[in-house]
C-alpha cells in the first residue's frame, strides 16, 4: 500500500500539506493495532469510530496508509454519486479512469 496526499491535501501554490491534510485532522498514538487492511500491530493509529459486528461494539483504529486508502474509497463513492454513475466495482471505475 502506497501513502500519497490527494490533490486536496495539498496547497497548489506551495505544494504543501494544507491545514486540511488527512495525517493532521486525527489524533495518532504512537504505538497500537490497525483493523484495516494492513492488520500491522505496534504502528502509529487513530480512532476512526466505533464499528459494530454480530451485534459486538468495538473501537475502530487505522494506521495511515489503510486510512488513506479508506478515504479514497469515501472519496470515489462521493464523486460517483454526485456525478450520477451507477455503483460498480473498484476496478470498473478505475479503468473509466
Amino acid at each position: 500500500m502506497v501513502f500519497r496526499p490527494t490533490r486536496r491535501d495539498i496547497d497548489p501554490v506551495t505544494r504543501e500539506p494544507n491545514d486540511y491534510a488527512l495525517w493532521d485532522r486525527h489524533q495518532w498514538q504512537a504505538s497500537g493495532e490497525c483493523w484495516l487492511w494492513c492488520g500491522r500491530d505496534d504502528v502509529e493509529v487513530t480512532w476512526i469510530g466505533p464499528v459494530r459486528s454480530s451485534g459486538l461494539h468495538a473501537a475502530l483504529y487505522a494506521c495511515r496508509a489503510c486510512l488513506y486508502e479508506l478515504d479514497q474509497r469515501v472519496l470515489e463513492i462521493n464523486m460517483r454519486e454526485d456525478a450520477g454513475t451507477p455503483p460498480t466495482s473498484r476496478e470498473s471505475v478505475r479503468s473509466r479512469i
